[in-house]
């Protein structure tokens, strides 16, 4: 006999499914809003941001229900939530064991933590991997670029030119093994100062993409969102 709870289950994914689409438009409609085109590039850029907007908010809808992780999906708010550590630190352990983990499992695609801490601030983002050279020893991000296999950013000339994202005055950028206390701290958005804890920060239209396909039960693979919900 199916359970009365299985019945019903179809239609509460679908509710938390639209309610997610309507979260996840209005968030990116106000970044949107507030980035006004300069110039003709820029609008082309604008224009072909809102023709696809309707296919990665759905995408990234489909992914949030989809993914198994430990944290708590807040539909209302499109977020996840979990406890924030006291404090974020980088030891020299921790960048022997991600030179480790990217030696045996750097692969292309995958979702990788990267911290930028400031004098005021410290904060965890996701980024993926999308060139490998092995014989370097080092890594390119999508967003961060070129890092060492021990996690230490390395800048490049074309850095400059390939719309890498600048972080403050003064930031330091550290790639880091996807262990659960970093992904946590990137999913969650959560956000330190000098003083300590900070209210978290929300989480971009991408980061919320790159989040959906972590496979937190090994961080080496990446799972595909469905095609549905």
């Amino acid at each position: 006999m199916v359970d009365q709870a299985d019945i019903f289950q179809p239609l509460a994914q679908h509710s938390h499914y639209a309610e997610l689409c309507t979260v996840l438009y209005e968030r990116e409609l106000a970044y949107l809003a507030q980035s006004v085109p300069a110039n003709a590039v820029t609008v082309r850029w604008f224009q072909a941001r809102l023709r696809s907007l309707p296919y990665y908010i759905r995408r990234a809808a489909r992914g949030m229900l989809a993914t198994e992780s430990p944290l708590q999906l807040d539909v209302q708010n499109g977020s996840w939530h979990a406890p924030q550590k006291k404090q974020l630190k980088v030891t020299p352990a921790q960048q022997e064991r991600t030179q480790k983990w990217l030696q045996r499992h750097a692969a292309l695609g995958l979702v990788v933590p990267v911290i930028v801490a400031t004098p005021i601030q410290q904060r965890v983002l996701l980024d993926s991997i999308d060139r490998i050279d092995t014989q370097e020893q080092r890594i390119h991000l999508n967003e961060w670029g070129w890092f060492s296999y021990s996690g230490e950013s390395i800048h490049e000339a074309d850095d400059d030119q390939s719309g890498r994202a600048e972080p403050m005055q003064g930031a330091s950028i550290t790639l880091v093994k996807p262990e659960k206390i970093n992904l946590t701290a990137a999913c969650c958005g959560h956000q330190w100062s000098h003083k300590g804890r900070t209210d978290p920060r929300t989480l971009s239209l991408r980061e919320v993409l790159l989040a959906a396909t972590l496979n937190w039960d090994n961080p080496s693979q990446v799972l595909r969102i469905p095609d549905q919900v």
